[in-house]
């Protein structure tokens, strides 16, 4: 039995939920996710049923501007004039809540294109709500006019480009299939300009692509956009005013709601990891058992002091609290990133691993295989068996990896040279699967 990264265990297909799939350190049944946080969409929800619907909408449109993909998709209904789901006997008042069409489409496009990236592990509901959302949009466009559905694709674009670089890929997406937007390839070519400049790595490969296919004139006029293109003001509102105070600190609430269900995963990694993790670095846990006794919980004590000597300002009662001789979940993930810079495979695996599930870090495509070919340049096996599977299914959230078939295969083959016998089944798996971009 191989050792477990992680106590459960799900397929990397199934993208809402695992990690990595077919990986010795990763062992059971399921991913165990945390319990997803909905006070910020049942806030507004719980008013709604109480009959105070203007403070309703505005809790929403706070935590849909925030980043809630539910809040975003309920203002869709909202505007709709659509029934709402699980308000009891509530019914909607339209004397209250007028009809809007372009807000309506403009809330539906947004849940639609949601990105579920960074910390977060969506919920089946905020993934129900993104696919329901999509599904509506041809509904509420055959109601509009010409006129007012552009005038709901610019907010759209508008909330996107004043968004992060990442958004700027995905607007680029977008445009460039038709999706949610009118297609246009010059604006396309632009937003991948613009990814591709802050840091998105796909976007470069993106720009490549549709470059090739547009004419002269269409590629000047981008250039002409991008050179011009300044970030827009956000659809919500500007300056200090309590309004923006207060969406700042939406922001802030479902970031640290992301961040602590990354965090509390971390739980899940093995404590034999850990065991080695802390005598690569010389802090002497004994024996790789699985077990925290007495040698791991003083090696652990050993660890924490070496955080404390390099902090002197802190406070006694600082240090206390930290050498405590169990980790915490952001001293865990510290762990792990110090022995894998220390070189030390196993744990350059591990750490590459939880770019990939999002286990106490963000996801981060790049991130992982960065890690896991440092772990597998030093011979480890199941470090070239993580490449295979990341390179045949992918990854999601920050740069996200693209399948490769070849590159999969070269992984597997080499898992299996150095004598990991279940990578000979997903290579033999993968030479009759349907053949995958190869770029």
């Amino acid at each position: 039995m191989g050792y477990g990264v992680m106590k459960n265990h799900t397929n990397l297909k199934n993208r809402a939920k695992a990690a990595v799939a077919g990986l010795a350190l990763i062992t059971g049944a399921t991913l165990a996710t945390a319990t997803p946080a909905y006070a910020d969409y049942n806030e507004g929800l719980q008013a709604y049923i109480a009959g105070q619907y203007e403070k309703s909408i505005d809790t929403w449109t706070r935590y849909a501007l925030a980043g809630d993909v539910r809040s975003k998709k309920v203002l869709g209904d909202i505007y709709s004039g659509k029934a709402l789901e699980n308000v009891g006997d509530a019914a909607i008042p339209i004397d209250k809540l007028p009809i809007d069409y372009v807000q309506s489409l403009t809330w539906y496009t947004l849940a639609a294109y949601h990105n579920f990236s960074s910390f977060q592990q969506p919920s089946t509901l905020e993934v129900n709500d993104k696919i329901i959302a999509e599904q509506r949009l041809p509904d509420i466009r055959m109601r509009m006019s010409s006129a007012d559905v552009i005038k709901a694709e610019k907010r759209v674009a508008q909330k996107f480009e004043s968004g992060s670089p990442y958004d700027l890929y995905n607007l680029g997406f977008m445009f460039q299939r038709g999706a949610g937007l009118k297609k246009d390839n010059v604006r396309a070519l632009q937003m991948f300009a613009l990814a591709k400049a802050r840091g998105v790595g796909e976007a470069s490969e993106a720009y490549e692509r549709l470059e090739v296919l547009m004419t002269p004139s269409e590629k000047k006029r981008a250039a002409e956009l991008i050179e011009v293109w300044q970030p827009p003001l956000p659809l919500e509102f500007t300056g200090t005013t309590k309004q923006q105070e207060e969406l700042d600190k939406a922001r802030r609430e479902l970031n640290e709601i992301k961040r602590a269900q990354a965090l509390e995963k971390v739980a899940d990694i093995d404590v034999e990891l850990i065991q080695r993790s802390l005598n690569a670095l010389g802090f002497r846990a004994g024996a790789v058992d699985n077990e925290l006794g007495p040698g791991t919980r003083a090696a652990i004590r050993r660890y924490q002091y070496s955080t404390v000597a390099r902090n002197p300002q802190m406070t006694e009662e600082e240090k206390r609290s930290i050498v405590t001789g169990t980790l915490s979940a952001l001293q865990t993930v510290s762990l792990f990133q110090e022995a894998a810079r220390n070189q030390h495979p196993m744990s350059q695996y591990v750490y590459g691993i939880m770019h990939v599930g999002g286990i106490g870090v963000e996801r981060n495509g790049a991130i992982a295989v960065e890690w896991l070919e440092k772990a597998a340049n030093q011979n480890l096996a199941i470090a070239h068996n993580g490449l295979g599977v990341i390179f045949r299914e992918g990854t999601t959230g920050l740069n996200e990896v693209t399948p490769n078939q070849s590159k999969s295969a070269f992984h597997f083959a080499k898992a299996a040279a150095l004598g990991y016998k279940p990578a000979n089944k997903s290579l033999e798996k993968l030479s009759f699967e349907s053949p995958r971009d190869n770029q």
